[in-house]
């Protein structure tokens, strides 16, 4: 197995299967200086490796992410320029072409919600803590408020971010911002089944489609309508798509002969 160790969290390649442990367990993965620099180079690595079609994003220890380090907001340690690093890192997440999922357990808080929002799915054990807390803290939660909206509707997420409150994973469910919550004991297992199901699924079609749908606030119908054409070319052009009609063809094939063989019994 192949990867990337940084100082506060690492990529592990498992040939089309990527993880991503944030790794300071000791303060629950918040992060500081340090951590926002390794997402933004995690993410750029993850990008760069092209044979990976899913990654799984978890944290070590007890804890996803409790978000930023307070003791170093409470410093001034935490300039403007901490705020646009950590933006890139994350926004170097959502833009991957893999599909990524978030294993949340424990601790999943302000820039660690954040950092699950950026996943295309997010599966919770039962142990999970989530909030968006930032404006408790005098601060913004970066660009969190606008892909909560995008999730969630702008009601739910004006009351989640200005109020800051603490919430289920059962809560979370319910309001659509997690896709799956399991007990603890099963979130390693629903994750891998779930990584290895979408490997199962023609990746362009899922690049494509994850695209559209990450686009679908920002671009226009007619836009992209001219994109998908494109898009829809690659699709039909790709060794996946060739590989599962010809699968098709032979199943097809195969019941013709059983039909012809039950007729002439």
């Amino acid at each position: 197995m192949t990867g990337l160790e940084l100082e506060t969290m690492r990529c592990e390649l498992d040939g089309p299967l990527a993880r991503l442990r944030l790794n300071r367990p000791e303060v629950h993965n918040a992060a500081n200086w340090a951590w926002v620099n390794d997402l933004v180079t995690a993410t750029e690595y993850l990008a760069e490796q092209r044979e990976i079609h899913v990654v799984i994003v978890s944290g070590e220890g007890k804890s996803f992410c409790s978000g930023l380090d307070v003791k170093e907001l409470a410093q001034s340690n935490l300039s403007p320029e901490w705020f646009a690093t950590w933006e890139r890192g994350v926004m170097g997440l959502e833009d991957l072409d893999a599909i990524t999922i978030a294993a949340i357990q424990g601790y999943c808080l302000g820039g660690g919600l954040q950092v699950a929002l950026a996943c295309d799915l997010r599966v919770a054990a039962t142990d999970a803590v989530l909030s968006i807390p930032a404006v408790r803290e005098g601060v913004i939660a970066a660009l969190g408020p606008m892909r909560l909206a995008r999730l969630v509707g702008t009601a739910l997420a004006k009351q989640l971010c200005f109020l800051g409150h603490r919430f289920t994973p059962e809560e979370g469910l319910a309001l659509h911002l997690l896709n799956e919550v399991v007990s603890p004991d099963q979130l390693e297992t629903r994750a891998l089944a779930l990584a290895h199901e979408l490997l199962e699924i023609p990746f362009t079609a899922l690049k494509h489609t994850k695209r559209q749908i990450d686009s679908a606030f920002e671009l226009d119908a007619g836009t992209l309508l001219a994109e998908f054409a494109g898009a829809q070319e690659e699709c039909l052009q790709s060794p996946e798509h060739q590989e599962v009609m010809a699968k098709y063809r032979a199943e097809q094939a195969a019941r013709q002969v059983k039909r012809q063989q039950e007729a002439s019994n």
